[in-house]
């Protein structure tokens, strides 16, 4: 990749041959004969090019083209620069590096600042549809939520999500039956009291509760929220770490979108009365009318 500042903003150039037939351009600079202007433009290659300083010619992967105070141009890896053009090349090409790296940052919010119409519709989508963002959120949180269904519901999910799989076990104490049946297999008498698995649970979708899944998280704070805020910019007014810092934000907001599409199939695997419904086997569950609450939780999914 080649990049040179012109006078009317950066541009990319395709090939190094180009670099070669610019008007001014010298492979071969006596840098004892020429002060150091300015840096103009940098690049990067998989392949080698010579330094153009005459008494260098290294072969490097990066570095910068340089104009000089009679107009000649050439181009040197940054170790050469700053031996034969001491601390101003290391200035200047630190500060050239910074405006690059501001003006394509700012180019990227202004590409972006087009799509933030369409982005706030498919978010609005998302949320809205029938069995959506909003809907799950809401039904999903109250499965983490003591205040709206029974402690021992919520506590079995938090578990889950604690040990990030859907499947638990309930074990019960062995009958008589099942111990003389350990016994004969183990060959010995054992220790009281043994226990069985009583049934086993996998309850699919538990993704959906895991924290960095959290509906509200992914498309009202970091999406909705920070859009609000970015419509407000004034992006050609920027400072260059106000500029990295919503250049990483617009740069991540596919992937935000992503996780929460697929946080939403999550929800909908998990809210399903059927997947959810070997919970009301969980002990403790017959007091104060808590299986009822949770048995009208699971009507209402329907």
């Amino acid at each position: 990749m080649i990049t040179i500042n012109a006078a009317k903003g950066p541009i990319k150039v395709e090939c190094w041959e180009d670099v070669l037939e610019r008007a001014g351009f010298t492979p071969n600079l006596d840098p004892t004969q020429h002060k150091l202007d300015s840096v103009i433009g940098r690049y990067v290659f998989g392949d080698m090019v010579k330094c153009g300083l005459s008494n260098c010619h290294t072969q490097h992967a990066r570095g910068y083209i340089v104009a000089t105070t009679s107009g000649l141009e050439t181009n040197i890896g940054k170790d050469c620069g700053k031996r034969y053009f001491g601390l101003d090349f290391d200035h200047m090409a630190k500060q050239f590096d910074i405006d690059m790296t501001a003006y394509e940052n700012r180019d990227i919010l202004w590409s972006f600042s087009f799509q933030v119409e369409e982005l706030e519709e498919k978010i609005t989508a998302l949320r809205t549809t029938n069995k959506g963002a909003d809907w799950v959120n809401k039904n999903a949180s109250a499965l983490m939520n003591p205040a709206k269904l029974p402690l021992p519901i919520t506590r079995q999910l938090s578990k889950l999500v604690k040990q990030r799989s859907g499947t638990y076990t309930v074990d019960r104490e062995a009958n008589p039956e099942e111990l003389d049946e350990m016994e004969a297999k183990a060959g010995r008498k054992l220790i009281r009291p043994q226990y069985v698995t009583d049934y086993e649970v996998n309850i699919r979708g538990i993704e959906a509760l895991y924290p960095e899944n959290n509906l509200r998280e992914l498309l009202v704070l970091q999406l909705l929220d920070e859009l609000k805020a970015f419509k407000e910019l004034a992006i050609d007014n920027l400072s260059n770490t106000q500029l990295s810092r919503w250049k990483m934000w617009a740069t991540s907001v596919d992937l935000t979108l992503e996780k929460a599409i697929v946080s939403i199939e999550y929800g909908r695997v998990l809210l399903i009365k059927e997947n959810l419904e070997p919970l009301s086997r969980l002990e403790n569950l017959n007091a104060n009318g808590e299986l009822e609450r949770f048995l009208a939780f699971l009507e209402q999914l329907s």
